[in-house]
């Protein structure tokens, strides 16, 4: 276990003194303030840094990566593990040691309360050399379940809800297929086969997309339960060039046309909704979603975190330069860099419990 140390917070005024760039921007409200303020964690050990990588449904739990030593011959670390946050006592507790930290870097985790689901990639020239694993917090005790096969495809993502989880894997040339596996039963059921991007789990359903007879890419989806095919649900049928897919909870969010515009689907929904469009000098990347947020950062001006709010359409900006953001069903954690000591400053936001942001 290791001891922790808070980072240091921001002060309002400076969070607020980077100027508006976007038409969708307002300033940080003061209840918004007081919880990234609340939700501070701790990304500094005594042994060294933490990224966080993943977050529970409602924020409590947390999972990071942490690099520790470094080899002078290579510069790479000599160790690099999983842990996981106790935000009660501030410390991190290893889950899992990567056996080759020169190389293995976690790339992605889902958290479902019992089960951590997460991806490794082994190799610093591919993203298709990856292995995936679950761990039981319940037995402490981790299981390879999945590895690459060896050939170009989507990039790996996981997802898991409720001892459930997806994910897609390239099988032969523009061939992948998308798996739904019980971690209980160790069964593995084949959703979908195709030219199909990553799957998420949103709700009671798996939703992955599809290129269609014309090129473009469609939202197919299947039974979270049994991993049986079922019709597109309404608002997903009619949609435009999608680049980027998120999900969590009953939300689905992607990038469309040319990395300009946000549109998102909640469970419920007849349409999607238009949530960022601010032209082609707005190019965006990196897109989350978590309840009503949605987070994105914009590609110029030092690529900032922007989150935005689908109940107003108003937006506000949580970093100066940089950063990035994971995702639970009712949990943010926005990680950012201190300009001032250049080191990562994290903080939990729980969408549910936020003030809708004033419209513009």
């Amino acid at each position: 276990m290791y001891q922790a140390y808070s980072a240091a917070k921001e002060t309002t005024s400076s969070r607020t003194s980077w100027g508006k760039h976007l038409n969708c921007e307002v300033d940080l409200p003061a209840s918004w303030e007081a919880s990234v303020i609340e939700g501070s964690i701790p990304t500094v050990t005594t042994e060294g840094q933490v990224l966080p990588t993943s977050v529970g449904a409602d924020g409590t739990v947390v999972f990071g990566q942490l690099e520790t030593g470094i080899d002078k011959a290579t510069g790479a670390p000599l160790n690099r593990e999983i842990v996981q946050l106790d935000r009660e006592k501030k410390s991190w507790s290893t889950v899992y040691q990567m056996e080759h930290p020169n190389r293995d870097q976690q790339v992605d985790g889902s958290f479902d309360g019992r089960w951590l689901v997460f991806a490794v990639q082994h190799s610093l020239g591919s993203y298709h050399d990856w292995s995936v694993h679950a761990w039981d917090n319940t037995t402490g005790k981790t299981r390879e379940i999945d590895e690459d096969a060896g050939i170009q495809g989507p990039l790996i993502y996981v997802d898991t809800v409720a001892g459930k989880a997806v994910w897609t894997k390239a099988v032969a040339q523009n061939i992948t297929e998308a798996y739904l596996y019980d971690l209980a039963t160790n069964k593995k059921t084949v959703v979908a086969r195709g030219n199909i991007g990553a799957a998420w789990i949103v709700g009671d359903l798996i939703v992955w997309p599809e290129v269609s007879s014309s090129g473009d890419l469609e939202f197919r989806a299947a039974a979270l339960d049994s991993g049986t095919p079922v019709k597109t649900p309404r608002g997903l049928d009619r949609v435009g060039k999608i680049k980027q897919i998120a999900a969590s909870g009953s939300a689905l969010a992607w990038i469309e046309g040319e990395f300009t515009t946000i549109r998102a689907w909640k469970i419920g929904w007849d349409e999607p909704r238009t949530i960022f469009d601010e032209g082609r000098d707005k190019a965006i990347d990196d897109i989350d979603v978590s309840g009503d947020l949605v987070s994105w950062h914009t590609i110029d001006n030092g690529q900032p975190v922007y989150i935005g709010d689908m109940r107003t359409g108003s937006c506000v900006r949580l970093s100066e330069r940089g950063g990035y953001v994971e995702t639970g069903k009712d949990a943010m954690i926005v990680v950012y860099p201190d300009s001032a000591k250049q080191k990562y400053g994290s903080f939990v936001l729980r969408p549910s419990h936020l003030s809708p942001l004033p419209r513009d």
